[in-house]
């Protein structure tokens, strides 16, 4: 059985963050443990507060589950210096496990979760012990200074985003204006394969679609080792999701 640490901030509404998290590993038949690294107030758009947990409870946490064995890191979001710092010293003590890193630097509502000052702290630390960053396409334009928003310009954008050290990016396409959704995955060696897919109508109003996709992958990865593979399964299990909560939500 996979078991996947996780690392992130909660959410109140539990539509994103550590819950969706766990929500999609333990769904998908794996087990979890936590590291929590902020506490979120969200439920709408004009309703959101953010509490970063110090960092010794931060330190703690990990040092008390540091003698568990891991398949996978799943790490979302890391709101300041102190935290990133952290959560990289605690990486360097494994022989490289899966590492996929969800870049969150803001929420669906467009409210700031990573520090501005943080960002570049982020790519120097973290990018290179990650097997696998997930940035959507404003994640991407803004951690590697773009102005991409055509698939025709994914190739450069993703080369730029493999310059901080990751052995692999996925820049998910969910913001291109385009009739379908693109995801584009690259190596460092320069292999890629697109992923395209019909959109669902409505969509972009479920939250926490990029939590659970990462974490998903984490624990297909787990079970056959193939980037491709994992997040064409991973795709497949997010759309079905985001199929059965519009319906739920009567959107």
């Amino acid at each position: 059985m996979a078991h996947i640490l996780v690392i992130g901030g909660t959410d109140s509404s539990c539509g994103a963050g550590a819950y969706a998290d766990i929500e999609t590993i333990n769904g998908l038949g794996g087990t979890c443990s936590l590291c929590v690294t902020a506490v979120t107030v969200q439920g709408g758009p004009s309703h959101f507060k953010s509490h970063s947990v110090p960092p010794s409870i931060v330190q703690g946490q990990l040092e008390s589950i540091e003698d568990q064995e891991f398949d996978g890191i799943k790490i979302g979001m890391l709101p300041n210096r102190e935290t990133i710092e952290i959560v990289a010293k605690f990486l360097k003590r494994f022989s490289k496990p899966f590492v996929i890193l969800d870049p969150v630097l803001k929420s669906s509502s467009g409210e700031t979760l990573c520090a501005e000052d943080s960002k570049a702290f982020l790519k120097e630390k973290l990018f290179p012990l990650a097997t696998l960053i997930t940035p959507n396409l404003l994640e991407a334009n803004s951690l590697t200074g773009e102005t991409c928003y055509n698939f025709e310009g994914i190739t450069k954008l993703a080369e730029k985003c493999l310059t901080f050290g990751s052995d692999a990016v996925l820049v998910k396409g969910g913001h291109f204006a385009d009739v379908k959704c693109k995801d584009f995955l690259m190596f460092q060696n320069g292999e890629n394969k697109s992923f395209v897919h019909e959109r669902i109508l409505n969509g972009t109003e479920v939250r926490g679609t990029g939590c659970r996709l990462a974490s998903a992958i984490a624990y297909y990865f787990t079970i056959n080792k193939s980037l491709s593979i994992s997040i064409e399964k991973s795709v497949d299990y997010l759309r079905n999701y985001i199929s059965l909560k519009t319906k739920s939500l009567g959107i």
